[in-house]
Order: C-alpha cells, then structure tokens, then sequence
C-alpha cells in the first residue's frame, strides 16, 4: 500500500483525481488542504509520495500559507532534511494541466476536457515510479549505512581514490594519520608520501605485486602531520590493474608492532650469530651426509682449523676419525646422529685435531627440520670433557655430567667413575684383540637382585670384601676378564660388586629405543625403568657405551 500526501488546491479538477486514485485499492490518500496543513501532518508521520499544487489558486477560500507555493513547500522539505519524492500540479495553460516528479523530471500533460480515465492511469504509474524509487533509494541508503558502518568499525585503514585524488576514507585511516577526514579527501594520493619517488614505486608494486586474491599489494611507508612515519602494507583492488594511478579501492594495515618485532628478531639474530661465533662452546651444524655448513670461531680455533677450511667438508676425515682406537667404523656417525639428533641428552664422542691429538667430545644434538617435520640438518653442541690430568693417558672426563647420572641415586661419584672407566677400556681395547660387550647395574641391589636371577657362577663369590671392590685398581683386569662372560655385573652404590653373571628377568616389551639397539640395552632400559638403578652398557658391536637411568638413554659415548 502507497501512502500519498494529497495537498488539495480545493479546484474541481485536482479533487477529480482524488477518487480514482482511492478506487485502485494500491494508495492510502491522506488530503490537506493548504502546504502549512501538510508541514503539520509530516511533523507526526512519513508519507511514500507527496502529490502537490505548483501555484496557489487566485481563488480558493482556504487558510494558507502566504506565498509559499508547490516550489517553496519542496524547498522547505529539502532544506528539513525530507527526500519524499513530490509530483508538482500545474497549469501549463489555459487548455492543459500537467503533473511533474520533480525528482527526476517525469512529467504527464492533461488536457482539462480529457477523459480523466487515462490521466490517471498515468498519474498512478508516475506515482507508483516515485515510491518505487524512493524504497530503492532507501534501500541503497541503508546499505551504504551498514557499509560505513563496517569500515568504520574495522581496524584497517580505507580510502577510495580517482585519477591519483582521494576520494573517501574511513575513520580508522583518519585515525591511523592522525588527521581530519577534511585534510585528506580530495587531496593527491601523492601528499601520503614522503617523496615522489616513493610514491611512484609503490604504484608500480601493485601493479606488479599480487596477494592470494589477485588485489595489488606494497609494504610503504606514509607520513603523518609532523613528519612521523606510519609503515604499512596496501592492498588495492585497482580500476586498471596495469595503471595504478587511475584508481581503486586501497585498504591500509598498520605494521608498526610487526615492524618492531622484525627489526628486534633481526637485532637478536645478530647478537644470536655473534655469541655462536665468540661462545666458549664447539658449534658444529652439518647436513645429514655429514657435511659441515658451519663452524664457529672457537670450534675452528679447537681443532686448529681456519674456519673456511671446515665449511664443506665431511665431518668423517676432518674432526673425526674415520676409525676409532677400537677399530670401529665411524663413516655413518653423521646418519646416527641425524637419527638420534634429539634422543639423548648428551653424546660423547671420540673426536680428532688437525695435528692428530685425540680428544672426546661431550655433543647435544638439535634437529633442524624443514616445514615438513623431516630432519635436514644436525646442531651440534658440544664441550672437551678430555681428561688428561693421569700422567699423560688420554681420558674421558665425567667432572661436568657425571652428576647427572648419580641424582636420586645411591651410587657415589667415584664408584661410578672406576665403573665407566673400566667400560671405556673395555670398548677400546676388547679382550685379546677382540670386540667384547658387557653391562653394569650400580646402585638400588636389592631391587635389581630380585629382578634378575644367576646364570652362571659368581666370579666374585666367597672373595674377602676388599676384592670386591670396583674402585680397587687391582681388580679390574679381574672384571674386564669376566667380562666376556654371559649376564650382567651388579654393583652397590658403594662399589662392593654383589655379583657377575646376572640374568635379567624384567619384561622388556613396552621400552621403545632406537634402532640398532639390541637385546642387551632393552633387558637395561626396562631393569632401570623399575628400580633406582643406573645401567651401562658396552656394545660388542659398535663398541659405543650407552648410560641407562629411569627407563630412557641418558647418554651416548662413542669412542
């Protein structure tokens, strides 16, 4: 239903209209009789059209409004702020009348001696046309609202422009500038740049430069009032994507804090790559066929090295030997350390200087993965735990971890020492020229006695207590003898050596250990997780000794 204003001039003419237009059932008439009657009715209420005289009768009897005709109520209306559309009435001449929608300039002539049948079917069609634009108008007013409303509610800075001048912005642009929306629209877009040149590169990266959406975008920098900067990146959906300057919509995000944190990121990184040059630790990163990417200062200086006589070289050949004093093949050492890059808390290594002086290496191993999760380089960081304080012999050293392996034990440190040792030795050297393998169990001998059963003699059995000592150096030829014997030695926390020949009897399904690890070190792993334990144990095959303690490897030597 259209609701329309009749404003009456009282002629028999004009009221000729008013009923056929009631009888089509599509309009709602409201009739007053004089502009001022109307200016009262629109204060209360809103009306679709407005159908009015141009000129006020000579004659017409009624209270008006002096001198204010269909032309000054319209002007009134506009002036109040009121877009109702109005279909002006006037007499062209003596003989026609016409109604004009002074909105956008429709207009039907009437001749006075007409049929007022069709004159009104028009009259209908140009009022409906009116309402019809008014609601589209509203729509599209509403619409436009809500847009505002929304880039005004984002934090992004917008702007819309033409042939290089702004024509719109958001709040949040004003905002982020630091300006009134007054000093920026219709000024060049050129004026939020510091130099021409700027200005003109930026409009070449979005020319050039596409996100994921195909909108051109460029990281700039634009200047506020007073000179200070404001870095951010553009995004523009452009009139023409090969001319930049003709125009578009261009979004503005503010990248200070981002800014902030990448030259921060950058300043660490450089402090970060100054201590790794100058730290008083080995730093070794290698790929995974054990080609050496980087060395640092002090690991070139430790090996008597320049530092670009390392880079690019194999690992094998250069600070390790391609064979160890044991005999055994260290050629894959780079493919184990890749693959136990973060298994073990520390790995110990023999290790060789340029002049040929051996010396061990205590290593933590970082995996450096790509964004796939897949292991491309090794980090190597390691500290010379080479003991060389016993007349010369050349020893691994337990002063800076061997706490470690002790804490919530009751192993003392020097039982420990005389047991580790002696595995070193055995690694080395073997027995008789050949490779032997053997485990030790320090500590928790109750618990570990219950959980293991004899297989064997007891090489230590019946002995007086002082030849059942570990710490005894006149003992160890005696253990290393034994060890080519089947089982396990079980060794208090204070060194007395309870028993040799030991059968571990824990089930050992549920420990999970890397590859290559035998029987041996799982009957270790699991006999550790249940007891207070602390389990050693020399491979045959590799000769490398593996530190058991709670379940899990807590370090790795190879020598």
């Amino acid at each position: 239903m259209i609701s329309v204003l009749f404003v009456d001039d009282n002629t028999e003419f004009l009221a000729q209209f008013r009923p056929v237009l009631e009888k089509t059932g599509e309009m709602k008439l409201e009739v007053v009789a004089s502009t001022k009657q109307a200016i009262e009715k629109l204060k209360n209420r809103a009306f679709d059209v407005i159908v009015c005289y141009e000129d006020i009768s000579p004659v017409n009897g009624i209270d008006f409004v002096p001198d204010m005709d269909g032309v000054g109520f319209l002007r009134y209306l506009r002036s109040m702020g009121n877009p109702t559309p109005v279909l002006l009435f006037h007499r062209k001449s003596e003989s026609r009348v016409a109604f004009a929608e002074v909105s956008n300039g429709s207009e039907i002539a009437i001749p006075r001696a007409a049929d007022l049948r069709s004159p009104a079917a028009d009259l209908l069609t140009l009022i409906r046309q009116a309402a019809l634009r008014k609601k589209a108008e509203r729509d599209i007013k509403a619409q436009n609202d809500q847009l505002t409303a929304i880039l005004s509610a984002t934090p992004l800075g917008i702007f819309n422009m033409k042939n290089g001048i702004i024509e719109w912005v958001n709040h949040p642009l004003t905002a982020l500038l630091g300006v009134p929306e007054s000093s920026i629209v219709g000024k060049p877009v050129r004026s939020l740049f510091v130099t021409e040149e700027e200005y003109v590169q930026v409009c070449r990266d979005l020319q050039i430069r596409r996100d994921v959406l195909g909108n051109g975008c460029a990281d700039c920098e634009l200047v506020r009032p007073g000179g200070s900067i404001l870095p951010c990146t553009l995004q523009a959906r452009l009139l023409d994507p090969l001319d930049a300057k003709k125009g578009g919509t261009v979004v503005v995000t503010d990248i200070s804090e981002r800014k902030k944190m990448r030259d921060a990121l950058k300043e660490s990184e450089a402090k970060y790559r100054e201590m790794m040059q100058n730290a008083q630790s080995i730093i070794v990163r290698m790929d995974m066929q054990g080609t050496i990417t980087y060395v640092n200062t002090y690991a070139a200086a430790f090996f008597d090295y320049p530092e670009a006589g390392l880079v690019g070289k194999n690992v094998v050949g250069t600070i390790a030997p391609e064979k160890n004093r044991g005999g055994h093949d260290l050629s894959m050492m780079a493919n184990d350390l890749g693959f136990n890059a973060e298994g073990y808390a520390i790995n110990v290594s023999e290790n060789i200087r340029r002049n040929g002086d051996i010396v061990w290496i205590a290593w933590i191993n970082k995996a450096i993965r790509d964004p796939q999760g897949h292991i491309v380089e090794v980090l190597c960081i390691g500290h010379d735990i080479t003991d060389r304080k016993r007349s010369g012999e050349v020893r691994i050293s337990t002063d800076t971890w061997k706490d470690q392996v002790v804490a919530d034990t009751d192993v003392r440190e020097e039982v420990f020492d005389s047991v580790f040792h002696i595995c070193t030795e055995i690694s080395i050297e073997g027995r008789e020229g050949k490779p032997v393998g053997t485990t030790f169990l320090i500590g928790d001998t109750k618990n570990v006695l219950a959980k293991s059963r004899q297989i064997m003699l007891n090489a230590f059995e019946g002995h007086v207590p002082e030849m059942r000592m570990v710490t005894n150096p006149d003992l160890k030829e005696n253990i290393k003898e034994f060890a080519q014997l089947d089982g396990a030695f079980v060794v208090s926390g204070d060194g007395f050596i309870e028993a040799s020949g030991r059968y571990i009897t824990v089930d050992s399904s549920k420990v999970t250990l890397p590859k290559g690890m035998g029987t041996r070190h799982n009957s270790v792993a699991a006999i550790t997780s249940v007891t207070r334990a602390v389990g050693i144990v020399v491979s045959q095959s590799g000769g490398g000794i593996t530190i058991f303690k709670n379940g899990l490897i807590l370090k790795k030597i190879t020598l």
